[in-house]
């Protein structure tokens, strides 16, 4: 009972504490250029390019889709033409605070 009670504090604080990092959108501003080629540079999304419009996503959702592309949960398959695309530039956010500022900026551009 102890563990469970351990286990479940330890989880919902690691969530928490991720989620209370300040988000800096300057940064993001910045890390989102590279984003721009095929997302433009308002995330309205280049069809050209097969780049979906991503302005006003939620960062969380944001966040959990540039985590999948880093470890290979998504653009690893064969057929995901653009998955494969996507992932070596999910590759270019090191770091989590990175992948939050840029998540930020992106909820930043509106819907």
């Amino acid at each position: 009972m102890k563990f469970r009670l351990a286990l479940a504090t330890s989880i919902f604080l690691s969530f928490f504490s991720g989620n209370l990092m300040a988000q800096d959108l300057d940064t993001g501003r910045v890390l989102y250029g590279i984003c721009s080629a095929c997302h433009g540079p308002n995330g309205e999304g280049l069809a050209a390019l097969n780049g979906p419009r991503i302005a006003g996503q939620q960062a969380w959702y944001t966040e959990r889709q540039l985590i999948n592309f880093k470890s290979g949960a998504r653009g690893s398959d064969a057929r995901d033409v653009y998955g494969q695309q996507m992932a070596p530039m999910a590759q270019t956010l090191t770091t989590d605070q990175a992948i939050k500022d840029v998540s930020a900026y992106i909820e930043s551009l509106g819907g």
